[in-house]
């Protein structure tokens, strides 16, 4: 009887000890995790849901303490999490160019809002893999090995991804720009 007391003291402390940990972890991670999801879905409520539930699979699957980069396993949850409860039409591109529409007038809003609108399509016009290094280095201003990990590809990639994205979005503005230019004349 006094093992089996021992047992259970053991597993009421162990599971003190992992509420401690995940409190911790959410503590220390929650805000990567709801900004990633947010930068993905564009909606407040939809961006906890799925924070929420980043934490609650983490928490089930009972790899916390065993994960070296708590912070990037995470990300890399919220990520695919996001993405599964996204809508097709949705990409989330709107924090990279949301004007700070204080002090501008009227017409520097309008341009503002036209570029705006120009940068989304061209974002939207890359394939799927460089949509979501633009995305998650330019919209969430993260490292390139923080990328890396929660797109789980080498972080020599990442560079080589924004590299061809830029230059994709580059070549398409100034065919759209030429075309404009053709329309004039």
């Amino acid at each position: 009887m006094r093992d089996g007391g021992n047992v259970l003291a053991v597993r009421l402390w162990a599971k003190a000890s992992d509420e401690t940990a995940f409190e911790s972890c959410v503590r220390d991670h929650g805000q990567v995790v709801y900004r990633i999801a947010y930068s993905v879905l564009r909606n407040e409520q939809d961006a906890e849901d799925a924070a929420q539930e980043t934490f609650l699979r983490a928490l089930r699957s009972g790899r916390l303490k065993d994960v070296n980069d708590s912070r990037a396993w995470l990300a890399r949850i919220a990520w695919r999490i996001a993405l599964d409860h996204r809508r097709p039409e949705e990409v989330a591109i709107d924090a990279i160019a949301e004007p700070a529409s204080q002090g501008l007038d009227a017409e520097d809003r309008m341009l503002q809002g036209e570029r705006t609108e120009l940068l989304r399509e061209l974002i939207r016009s890359l394939p799927r893999d460089l949509q979501d290094v633009v995305t998650l280095s330019t919209v969430q201003e993260l490292s390139g090995a923080d990328v890396a990990a929660i797109l789980g590809i080498p972080e020599a990639s990442v560079r080589t991804r924004m590299h061809r994205a830029r230059a994709l979005m580059k070549e398409k503005l100034q065919a759209k720009l030429s075309g404009k230019a053709a329309e004039r004349s």
